[in-house]
């Protein structure tokens, strides 16, 4: 299969194969920008509008040492024009572009005849210099560049030539610190993820922690909404373009497979030819952008794995909806736009903190809640109860505990009870209780800060919060209001916060515990009828709220957890209080099957419930009586198997999966040591 160069064109038809691939056009307008001679002192010239919409102006400034130092990024393109004065001035060792390769005529010197790469090697590491007025800079500068040479100039470029250039960086990943790769190119129309000759390559160097990032592609929005191939590997983040205004390139091809929009337009560069700099547009221009945030991050933090990086990419960006301002044809999704600043501060926010990879979280951490994100890292907030605060960690790939921050800065008493979820956006929020207030609180992190609202405040509520996001992405909440003694469920639109009394037969809400269905998008929530000693159901599939009773002989019931098994049906774990024992129900799509499978001592305490894909419930509880946590799996049918998981402990327990592997991570708490601690199944 061959690459060839295009002019960038309206959005065509869609394209079920691949055919030639191209590198983005060049839209060059001339600077009258000589080397060495601004007319404006770099100090004191304005940042152009791209570097200020992604804050690239303020991470300068806020993190001058992290500049990309001692990591390398391979270009795969047209070459460097390395003798050029702001990429370096020369080859080899000791100069900017330390490395290369040309595929074309099979030689070392992979020397820029055509200018694309020069283009694109100047977004990712031109030293710092003045345009018309502006102040522009690469977004790592001091990064090391390896020129990859693979096209000439408009020349077909054969798969394999890309294979070989993939594995020159494999072989010398280590040599170098290559840590990402830039390919400004593609091939193609594709809706969902596409894979190609080259593909293992593209896995081998995500295994290695290296970023492959490409360019999605100059046609357009076209039928099925999507993007080209390299940038459809489901190895590979994909990029688009937006203006200085963070309006989406209409050029940009787009679709549910799109990773990341950075700027695209009217990007100021370093040229090959008689001027030193040019102003182009293309998503080959987008690219490197985040190619070279890469490297910042890397720098900022060395153990960030490909999964800690786009999880970043995720949290620390900012959303756009495309239809809100865009021209042309348009897709209606949101996508999220690189912010600089954001995503080399939750680098640093992220590193391992002073218990790294013990399994400790805290020291006098009680009732917590853990969730991951898409990307794999593990989201953990904690109540602290020597200082009375609520408290947040992440668990980054290699299992290293960063630094506690505090959530809620108020003087209150919060976060005795706490309930987090994580978002599409792979942001985390929690659902808590003011203690001091007696109020329901949530706080939402947006990327740099929590954002904290009261829920509600008639009364003492927000005992015993449950907090999920919805099949529209929206938090929903579920909750005890005390004074009243009722079950109440609170939405948010986007906007404000809507309350409704779900049951109020009674006392009635405590220990709620509320699930999603995510294959129909259904709610269930099961909670105490104290009144009556019930364990109780309410469910909403988009018409209301419908209850029921699941086991009326508890004389009382506590920690419930609720899940939805294969086959959409809910079922819950719980304690009966009365008996001290732990009983499990099960809904057939008729009525509730009941079954008790703990009773010696007082068993079943902070249970969490879930079911793996084998269809078998799997039940982690505490057994106060050994002071271990036991798992339970197996189904009502075929029995069950018990595993004592810990013996020195287990209060406080959360469980959480991760999407990528499917394995379970739980807390608990060790008494003696009085550590709250997190392990893996």
């Amino acid at each position: 299969m061959s690459y060839q160069r295009s002019d960038p064109s309206p959005a065509r038809a869609a394209r079920a194969a691949r055919g030639p691939a191209q590198l983005e056009a060049l839209e060059r307008r001339r600077l009258l920008a000589a080397a060495g001679t601004p007319v404006t002192p770099l100090a004191s010239a304005p940042w152009s509008g791209n570097a200020k919409l992604i804050r690239q102006d303020l991470e300068t400034s806020r993190h001058p040492t992290l500049t990309g130092a001692g990591q390398s990024i391979a270009v795969i393109d047209t070459g460097i024009d390395y003798l050029h004065p702001f990429l370096g001035g020369g080859f080899g060792a000791g100069y900017k572009v330390v490395a290369g390769y040309d595929f074309v005529d099979d030689d070392p010197d992979p020397m820029d005849t055509y200018g694309h790469g020069t283009d694109v090697a100047g977004v990712l590491a031109a030293s710092p210099f003045v345009a018309d007025g502006f102040r522009y800079s690469g977004i790592a500068p001091d990064a090391n560049l390896i020129a990859l040479r693979v096209d000439a100039a408009n020349d077909p470029v054969p798969d394999d030539r890309i294979e070989r250039a993939l594995r020159w960086v494999i072989n010398n990943q280590a040599t170098y610190n290559i840590v990402s790769v830039n390919i400004s190119f593609g091939s193609g129309h594709f809706g969902g993820t596409h894979t190609s000759s080259y593909s293992d390559e593209l896995l081998t160097l995500k295994n290695m922690n290296v970023v492959v990032c490409a360019a999605s592609g100059n046609e357009g929005v076209s039928t099925p909404f999507g993007v080209e191939y390299p940038a459809a590997d489901p190895n590979v983040v994909s990029v688009g373009s937006v203006d200085q205004f963070d309006t989406i390139s209409e050029f940009t091809e787009r679709g549910s497979n799109l990773d990341l929009l950075a700027p695209g337009e009217d990007v100021t560069t370093t040229s090959l030819g008689p001027e030193d700099f040019e102003t182009v547009s293309g998503t080959s221009f987008a690219t490197p952008m985040v190619a070279g945030a890469v490297a910042l991050m890397r720098q900022a933090n060395p153990n960030l794995r490909v999964s800690d990086i786009e999880s970043i990419f995720h949290a620390g960006s900012k959303e756009n909806l495309d239809g809100d301002s865009e021209f042309g044809s348009v897709t209606n999704l949101t996508f999220q736009r690189l912010d600089l600043l954001d995503c080399v501060d939750l680098s640093l926010a992220r590193r391992a903190g002073p218990l790294a990879a013990t399994g400790e979280v805290a020291t006098a951490g009680n009732g917590n809640d853990l969730a991951y994100d898409a990307d794999g890292v593990l989201h953990m907030a904690y109540y602290d109860s020597v200082t009375h605060t609520l408290m947040y960690v992440t668990r980054d790939s290699d299992h290293g505990v960063s630094a506690a921050t505090r959530i809620d800065g108020s003087s209150d008493d919060v976060g005795g009870f706490v309930s987090l979820a994580v978002d599409q956006y792979d942001r985390p929020a929690v659902a808590y209780f003011d203690g001091t207030a007696g109020d329901l609180r949530y706080a939402h992190f947006n990327g740099e800060t929590w954002d904290v609202q009261t829920i509600d405040s008639k009364g003492s509520v927000g005992l015993y919060p449950s907090l999920v996001f919805d099949a529209s992405g929206r938090p929903v909440v579920s909750y005890f209001q005390k004074t009243r003694g009722d079950l109440r469920v609170a939405r948010f639109d986007g906007t404000q916060w809507s309350i409704q009394t779900v049951d109020s037969s009674g006392v009635v809400g405590r220990s709620t515990d509320l699930a999603l269905d995510k294959k129909t998008g259904e709610l269930a929530v099961a909670y105490e009828d104290s009144s009556h000693g019930r364990l109780k159901t309410a469910r909403d599939s988009g018409a209301g709220w419908t209850r029921g009773v699941v086991d009326g002989q508890t004389r009382g019931v506590t920690h419930t957890s609720i899940a939805f098994g294969l086959n959409d049906d809910p079922a819950v774990s719980y304690y009966d209080i009365f008996n001290a024992d732990l009983k499990y129900a099960e809904f057939n799509g008729a009525g509730w099957t009941i079954q008790r499978l703990a009773n010696k001592g007082a068993q079943g305490l902070y249970t969490q419930l879930y079911f793996t894909d084998d269809g078998n419930a799997n039940i982690l509880y505490y057994n106060r009586k050994a002071n271990s946590v036991v798992r339970l799996t197996g189904t009502i049918d075929t029995g069950w198997n018990a595993s004592v998981l810990q013996s020195t402990g287990g209060r406080y327990i959360a469980a959480a999966e991760d999407p990528l592997d499917g394995h379970v991570t739980y807390s608990w708490f060790e008494p003696g040591a009085a550590k709250l601690r997190v392990a893996d199944l």
